[in-house]
């Protein structure tokens, strides 16, 4: 069976609609039982035996709940037995031959987003976006979203070649141009891809269409590093390929995403110090996370520099 499938069943048998409500059903039953034992009315031995089978129904119900958890726990167990070989996919994936992809086949590789969903995401970006903070996009490519980041001062733009980085900055004017701080990083080469970028520095992180394509230990590596670049109270935002979901799953069955349990990426920013403030899933593709580093965010700017240098 593939994993996939096994993903897509536990989906299933965990979603709300063969979610049994059996605390409403006993909690009626008993409300039933209450009102035959204790009315003046009373025949024979009618209440007693009521109240008796009320008892066994939230047994058996019990029962049921048992049995369904140890289904759910065994199809776990089968989805970790198949993880893996899946990992393992993945990894040479980013290895072997997302590393020789033309920059224009990258830039024209689209999430599927729905309208409320980018609603909700631009929402969520217009919160953090602070004049007082410096800000940091990673992959901008040809989407809108660098648009809502313009506030941050100055705001980094980052991505693995400069040919996928001018499409967003060509997109501004000139004078804004100059304003903006390109970097080139390569994960391939770096444990550190972040490396050149100062320390305690963005209020806002943000990483569009970047994780989807990084198998978990590279996702864990820019974890790392974007723990260190945040100031206390500074937030990250990113999408990634959620195989907590069956169609997560078969994008990267299919070689066409990698291998990255939503579970997983929660767990490690769990232990690496990182607070979870939401995970998010829209249609089709689309999912992805925010987090905090523990603090307070600070600025000690009182005013935006907007003077021009002169060469005398």
């Amino acid at each position: 069976m593939k994993l996939s499938e096994l993903v897509g069943y536990l989906n299933l048998l965990e979603s709300n609609a063969l979610a049994p409500d059996y605390h409403a059903a006993v909690r009626k039953f008993h409300e039933i039982g209450h009102v035959v034992a204790n009315h003046a009315v009373q025949i024979d031995e009618y209440g007693s035996a009521f109240t008796e089978k009320i008892n066994a129904i939230a047994r058996e119900f019990q029962h049921a709940q048992t049995a369904l958890d140890n289904l759910k726990a065994n199809v776990r167990e089968q989805i970790a037995e198949l993880e893996p070989a899946q990992y393992q996919a993945s990894q040479r994936l980013y290895e072997e031959e997302m590393c020789y992809e033309t920059n224009e086949y990258i830039l024209n590789r689209r999430l599927s987003i729905d309208p409320d969903s980018r609603l909700l995401l631009t929402g969520r970006l217009l919160q953090y976006t602070d004049w007082r903070l410096p800000g940091l996009i990673i992959r901008p490519g040809r989407e809108k979203f660098i648009e809502d980041l313009v506030p941050l001062d100055p705001l980094y733009v980052i991505d693995q070649h400069e040919e996928l980085l001018n499409p967003a900055i060509q997109a501004f004017t000139p004078e804004y141009q100059r304003r903006l701080r390109p970097y080139v990083i390569n994960d391939y080469e770096h444990v550190d891809a972040l490396w050149q970028l100062p320390i305690n520095q963005y209020g806002l992180i943000f990483v569009y269409n970047y994780f989807n394509y990084k198998p978990m230990k590279v996702v864990r590596q820019y974890l790392d590093s974007m723990l260190t670049r945040l100031r206390p109270g500074g937030i990250a935002i990113f999408t990634f390929n959620d195989c907590d979901w069956a169609h997560g799953v078969a994008l990267a069955e299919k070689s066409f995403m990698c291998y990255t349990p939503g579970r997983e990426i929660r767990a490690y920013c769990d232990q690496i110090g990182f607070e979870i403030l939401s995970i998010n899933r829209g249609l089709g593709d689309l999912a992805w996370m925010e987090i905090r580093r523990p603090g307070e965010i600070e600025s000690i700017r009182g005013g935006q520099s907007l003077a021009k240098i002169i060469a005398t």
